[in-house]
């Protein structure tokens, strides 16, 4: 191999370390950048747990409440059948 090819493929591949470099480089940015999307649709997700724990305890409210009455009218049946 001669000087001249060595120096030819030498400089061929500082190109390609310098390719790979940005290339690495533009990776990490775009892997940053999801991060940050994630961690904005993140905000939106939970505001969606906290309305659905919001409407569950509601439910539980109302569920709790008929539970109650139905077992105070069934015990004023009992008592009057009595």
């Amino acid at each position: 191999m001669t000087d001249e090819n060595k120096k030819e493929l030498e400089s061929k591949i500082v190109d390609l370390e310098k390719s790979l470099s940005k290339l690495k480089k533009k990776l990490n940015e775009e892997q940053i950048e999801e991060q940050h999307e994630a961690i904005d649709n993140l905000d939106v997700y939970l505001d969606e747990i906290d309305h659905k724990y919001s409407n569950l305890r509601d439910f539980w409210s109302i569920i709790r409440t008929e539970i109650k009455e139905f077992f105070t009218k069934r015990s004023k049946d009992s008592s009057e059948n009595s």
